[in-house]
């Protein structure tokens, strides 16, 4: 596991090829490239063809400022763009962390990345297993 602020981001300990991540709280910019930056470092043997999934916890996040707003945008470039195929954010009852988080993937140039949005972690391991991972 690698703790970068407010975030933990791990892999999957069954040899799935898929990065979480859990965040607390308000994610600074300098935060979230760390998130970015351990994510890429956990993913690197899986930027092939196949891919990899990402899920994030993010039922305990608040919404961010502007700068860090825009490294959000960079998270999803740089998710698709080291071809992350999907990403299932864990939402509990946080319905504005996901509104912005929409806004997020909206704004960034990531077609080929699909984004859900799921109650609970069983449900974004059932839609992962559509794609393979």
């Amino acid at each position: 596991m690698i703790e970068k602020g407010i975030f933990k981001i791990w892999k999957n300990e069954e040899g799935r090829r898929v990065v979480y991540s859990r965040g607390q709280g308000i994610a600074s910019a300098e935060e979230v490239q760390g998130l970015i930056d351990a994510i890429m470092e956990l993913s690197c043997e899986w930027q092939d063809d196949k891919g990899f999934a990402y899920m994030a916890f993010i039922e305990d996040l608040e919404q961010v400022e502007p700068t860090a707003s825009e490294k959000y945008v960079l998270l999803h470039e740089t998710l698709s763009k080291s071809q992350c195929k999907c990403i299932a954010y864990i939402e509990g009852n946080s319905y504005e962390v996901s509104v912005q988080a929409s806004k997020h993937k909206k704004r960034s140039e990531s077609p080929k990345t699909v984004n859900k949005y799921f109650a609970i972690e069983e449900e974004g391991m059932r839609w992962f297993e559509e794609f393979g991972f």
